[in-house]
């Protein structure tokens, strides 16, 4: 259980919106635990801020989130994950896609695909496009939801650049993603801010290291892809399995949540989902 804090920083306060509340008997709201990466943050940036950089963490324990309408999903999941705290990127990152693939492997699973995007370049899109913040918002909901229909619908209502319509109608066909490699490149370069651009090159240092690590054939990009809390910052990802509707797995960079808990630094994790991971492994 932890105190609900409504005047917390937007990406804290999204991760309390899917929480279970309770009021306590001073009054006071409480939830239980619905995300264990925010847990390892407060650890590291408080009670472990002055050990040596970088820091290797893991973790298990069980999380608690309350269903959003219309989506399938139990209310308690047990996860075992790892963070890696104080390391540069691309170097991070690539470790924790290698750990991500080393344990699926060492679980009997050795089918399985990483949907890789970087939460950065829909965030620059969208900032590019000129969008309102209520429009990013539905954006961001159809695009965690996978809702297609509900994503062509907003496509065609938006009142966007050429170039960044057709950015996104590229999403709606959810490829392998190298072609929107392309597509974000010219982006990017009409994109005065340079955010675009940081965000792809930093996507691509990853992809290569990957494939130096051997795990560049598990890799499947995916622009479009963004996770149910906001707190990301580089690149996300997501596990598949043959079988298997939900994902095993799922991680990404998170250095703003640091910055928010008050040690600014570059941090990136990864989480299994015990009970789907144990379902993939004896199919």
């Amino acid at each position: 259980m932890q105190a609900y804090d409504p005047d917390a920083p937007r990406p804290l306060r999204k991760m309390m919106d899917i929480a279970y509340k309770f009021i306590d008997y001073r009054g006071q709201v409480m939830v239980l635990r619905p995300d264990m990466t925010e847990v390892v943050a407060n650890l590291a940036s408080r009670e472990l801020r002055d050990l040596p950089r970088p820091l290797r963490l893991f973790y298990s324990g069980s999380i608690f989130r309350a269903r959003r309408p219309g989506r399938a999903g139990v209310l308690e999941s047990y996860q075992m994950g790892a963070e890696l705290v104080g390391m540069p990127e691309p170097e991070a990152d690539v470790e924790i896609l290698s750990m991500t693939a080393e344990c699926l492997k060492a679980a009997g699973i050795s089918e399985f695909q990483i949907r890789l995007g970087h939460a950065g370049i829909m965030e620059a899109v969208m900032d590019f496009a000129g969008m309102e913040e209520k429009k990013k918002a539905e954006l961001r909901a159809a695009l965690t939801s996978r809702d297609l229909v509900r994503l062509g619908h907003l496509i065609e209502s938006l009142d966007i650049p050429a170039d960044c319509r057709k950015f996104l109608e590229k999403i709606l066909e959810l490829p392998d993603g190298r072609d929107i490699l392309d597509t974000t490149g010219k982006l990017a370069a009409y994109d005065r801010s340079q955010r675009m651009g940081q965000a792809l090159s930093e996507l691509e240092e990853v992809i290569a290291g990957a494939t130096s690590g051997g795990i560049g054939g598990f890799i499947q990009l995916d622009l479009g892809l963004m996770r149910d809390l906001e707190y990301y910052t580089g690149i996300v990802f997501e596990v598949y399995t043959p079988g298997c509707g939900r994902p095993i797995s799922g991680g990404g960079r998170y250095d703003g949540l640091l910055k928010i808990l008050g040690r600014p630094e570059g941090a990136v994790g990864f989480a299994l989902d015990m009970e789907e991971v144990l379902n993939a492994g004896q199919r």
